[in-house]
């Protein structure tokens, strides 16, 4: 029998919405013939992975896809659609709201079961009013073309269902999953060397609702306070140029470092003694379950799924928005024992293994797309 023919939408692949997109397309290629439509305005890992992946999948289609409403959607949906026919398409997957945008007109109407992954964003209070009620009033009408609205966490599920609606669609939870991390390879990585400050990492895009702007300022603030150990900001984003320009005016460039993207984030992340994510809005949290499984010290707000992912008792949790008391858990972070630290990695990495292996998430998507949907 031939495999099913699935294609997956996305806007721009960055982030965690590219690690989740390309972690189906390897993990399930075997399973499925798949198609993939993106725009070109990737992340750096996007760029490393995209020709191997190309290899795996049928067809890889860039398109010119605006963040915002734009009169490019019209001649998108019409080349989507035409694209979805010619292929003979079986089921769309359309992640995040253009993506899920795309996925849920052409797929309805050239008669393929539609999934959708919200991802997020469009439960986040991250709008202007005027643009709250657009994207509102979308999602609502988008409902009707919908078969399964498939959730990265609970949070979002929630999140979703109060701002939206559409109880009459069905909806499932699967947790991002990431695949089994290579321990004596990450082990190879350069460690941190005995009598050094010790270090402190963000990785992420730098944007307004990732934190880093608070992250900056609480860093700032312990250091003046003479408490010894640097900061590092790995990722690349809009909020560069003016945390560049902080960092400069602070005087703290011996300690504080902003790197842009890595290729590695593995062996990057090794070599730190602690992850920080200063999340406002978050619909899952990958940087999370990546340092539970390398067994790096979390330092993590409780914003939206991290909530879920990231377990109060294993990380040095805090109130999300709280430049205080963001401040006061990497305080604390910074004071806990060698005996304590050891502890809380060994105990996050053991519930990061056994909740959120990529094989779980894999299979719950293998079942979705192999059984018939509405």
């Amino acid at each position: 029998m031939a495999n099913r023919r699935v294609l997956q939408i996305v806007g721009d692949p960055a982030g965690g919405i590219r690690k989740h997109v390309h972690d189906i397309l390897n993990g399930l290629h075997s399973d499925f013939d798949f198609y993939y439509i993106s725009s070109n305005q990737g992340d750096r890992q996007y760029q490393i992975e995209i020709t191997e992946l190309e290899q795996r999948i049928v067809e890889h289609r860039c398109l010119e896809i605006s963040k915002k409403p734009a009169l490019s959607d019209l001649r998108n949906c019409l080349s989507i659609y035409r694209y979805i026919r010619r292929h003979n398409i079986d089921l769309v997957h359309g992640h995040g709201a253009k993506g899920g945008l795309y996925a849920r007109i052409c797929g309805k109407l050239a008669g393929c079961a539609v999934i959708y992954t919200p991802h997020g964003g469009v439960v986040h209070s991250m709008f202007s009013r005027m643009e709250s009620f657009i994207y509102k009033m979308v999602e609502r009408f988008l409902c009707h073309f919908t078969d399964l609205l498939l959730f990265e966490s609970n949070y979002t599920a929630d999140s979703f269902a109060a701002k939206f609606g559409c109880g009459a669609v069905n909806t499932r939870v699967n947790y991002n999953g990431i695949a089994w991390i290579d321990q004596s390879q990450a082990a190879a990585a350069p460690g941190r060397i005995e009598g050094l400050p010790l270090r402190i990492g963000y990785f992420g895009i730098l944007r307004h609702e990732k934190g880093p702007h608070l992250a900056l300022q609480a860093v700032q603030s312990l250091l003046a306070k003479g408490r010894a150990f640097e900061f590092h900001l790995y990722g690349n984003g809009p909020l560069r140029e003016s945390l560049r320009d902080d960092i400069e005016q602070s005087g703290m460039t011996d300690r504080i470092f902003l790197h842009g993207e890595v290729d590695d984030v593995y062996r990057t992340m090794q070599s730190l003694d602690f992850v920080l994510i200063p999340s406002l809005f978050e619909s899952f949290g990958y940087v999370a379950v990546e340092a539970m499984m390398l067994k790096k010290s979390l330092i993590a707000s409780n914003a939206g799924g991290l909530a879920e992912v990231v377990p109060a008792e294993y990380a040095f949790c805090y109130y999300s928005g709280s430049v205080q008391a963001l401040e006061a858990a990497i305080e604390k972070a910074l004071q806990s024992s060698t005996s304590e630290l050891e502890q809380m990695r060994e105990q996050a990495f053991d519930y990061a293994r056994q909740r959120f292996e990529i094989s779980n998430m894999l299979q719950t998507l293998r079942l979705c797309y192999q059984q018939p949907l509405a």
